[in-house]
């Protein structure tokens, strides 16, 4: 609006003008809570840290020093209990060098040097670790041609099995494992190869290797799938993967991956199956409760970012009643966490939590039937979700072996979003089924404190031979 249009607004009355300046404040709130919105953060809302600009990282995230109050002197402080490398055995010592005094300190007498010294007492022991340069260890495989006395000559034929690679499965393995754990791309194994184990490799035998890999892989993992409908309890999480989405799903005994192109419940169908019967562990995310119609835990972790985010919204587009419903919910939140760690520690029972934890979860369920109309639309859009599923809230409270956040399933996709950044997704189907593969089996691994290393050695080296192979689980 210009002047001359003020000019008009005002001779044109007083009901015209206040009309109109109710509209105007009524957009400019609009406004200000749509930008509030788009300027939430990893700290109040569901968004990852990774989408966070550098101006919405936390103050003491980006100026540590400036934030560092303390007067302390950096490294162990004082009475600190320090770690040293423990003495190996003698008989693990591969080298023994012996030192001796070369002149008395009393009458600079000249010692001997060997072990014709006259020693006394214990020595002192130091230990240096270092490996030794490496060298492929190559095993050359001759067919020979025999001459039996009939005269006939018979050549040997080298087993398929071994001639189906030049490379051997624990170099396969130890590939496979720079790939999936310490998300080395190829390249970068092609320079690892060369420079540390001494060996030539071009990228397209690395990419063979992988491919092999996961053909190795394919019945542990696939035996890993078709435990999931059995399961009581999943937590799972879902993360963008380039054009496709990377579903992890986490039980008590182990982890499965799986990239898809659907970011819906169909993809719950085809790893899950049509009915689950137990309690799903999850955020919000409208694929779950549309496949799952039994129980489902929102993670609490989303609703404390939510009603962190409700808060500064307010305080952004300085409404009351958002501050006052986000702060209500935020403290009946913390009653709630409180009883459970309560019961976690053991300090009361379950019947006790429960009974403790009604009140708390009345005033919660009176709190969104309260702002469910607001004229605020984050309040308003807040209670009405809460509200619909407000049972999926606190299934923790009453069954066991339940969690009220589901951080195990994001802790656990966290290493994939970390490749995921330098490897840029998958460009073909069976990439993607490379990716899911590697992720199951060494996280799995990770879960029993297992060598992943070790496990895809003898899970190539079974595959290629034909022998049992091992499973991922115990």
């Amino acid at each position: 609006m210009d002047r001359p249009q003020a000019e008009r607004l005002y001779d044109s009355g007083k009901e015209v003008t206040v009309k109109k300046l109710l509209e105007l404040d009524a957009e400019n709130k609009a406004l200000k809570e749509q930008l509030a919105q788009l300027e939430k953060n990893s700290q109040d809302s569901s968004k990852p840290p990774s989408s966070d600009t550098p101006d919405q990282k936390p103050a003491k995230d980006r100026y540590p020093q400036q934030n560092n109050k303390s007067t302390r002197k950096a490294g162990g402080q004082k009475g600190h209990q320090g770690k040293n490398r423990p003495l190996v055995g003698e008989d693990e010592v591969n080298e023994f060098k012996h030192h001796y005094a070369s002149h008395c300190k009393g009458c600079n007498k000249q010692l001997p040097q060997d072990e014709n010294a006259n020693t006394t007492g214990d020595f002192f022991r130091w230990q240096i670790f270092d490996i030794e340069p490496i060298k492929p260890y190559v095993t050359e495989h001759q067919a020979h041609t025999t001459i039996c006395e009939c005269g006939c000559e018979t050549k040997a034929i080298i087993p398929g099995e071994v001639l189906g690679s030049n490379f051997g499965e624990n170099l396969m393995g130890l590939i496979s494992y720079l790939t999936a754990v310490l998300r080395v791309s190829r390249r970068g194994i092609k320079e690892f190869c060369l420079t540390f184990l001494n060996l030539s490799i071009c990228l397209g035998s690395i990419q063979n290797i992988l491919e092999y890999s996961s053909d190795a892989l394919e019945a542990p993992v696939e035996d890993v799938k078709s435990k999931l409908p059995e399961q009581k309890v999943i937590n799972g999480d879902e993360t963008g993967w380039y054009g496709s989405w990377l579903w992890i799903f986490v039980t008590s005994t182990f982890y499965y991956f799986h990239v898809a192109k659907s970011h819906g419940s169909k993809v719950l169908k085809e790893t899950i199956g049509d009915v689950f019967e137990g309690i799903l562990c999850v955020d919000r995310w409208g694929a779950y409760t549309k496949y799952h119609k039994g129980l489902i835990q929102f993670c609490w972790a989303h609703l404390k970012r939510d009603f962190l985010g409700v808060i500064n919204v307010g305080r952004k587009v300085k409404v009351t009643e958002a501050i006052i419903f986000g702060k209500t919910l935020a403290l009946l939140r913390k009653k709630i966490m409180s009883l459970w760690y309560d019961f976690k520690d053991g300090k009361i029972s379950r019947s006790e939590l429960i009974n403790k934890s009604e009140p708390v979860i009345n005033l919660m369920k009176k709190c969104f039937f309260k702002h469910q109309h607001s004229q605020q639309r984050c309040v308003r859009t807040l209670s009405r979700k809460l509200l619909k599923h407000f049972d999926y809230l606190f299934v923790f409270i009453y069954y066991e072996g339940i969690e009220p956040t589901n951080n195990i399933s994001e802790q656990g996709i966290r290493s994939a979003v970390q490749w995921r950044k330098l490897c840029f997704g998958n460009r073909s189907d069976a990439g993607a089924v490379l990716t899911s593969r590697l992720l199951t089996a060494t996280r799995t691994c990770w879960l029993y404190k297992r060598s992943s290393l070790e496990y895809l050695g003898n899970v190539i080296k079974a595959y290629r031979y034909g022998t049992q192979i091992p499973s991922l689980l115990p």
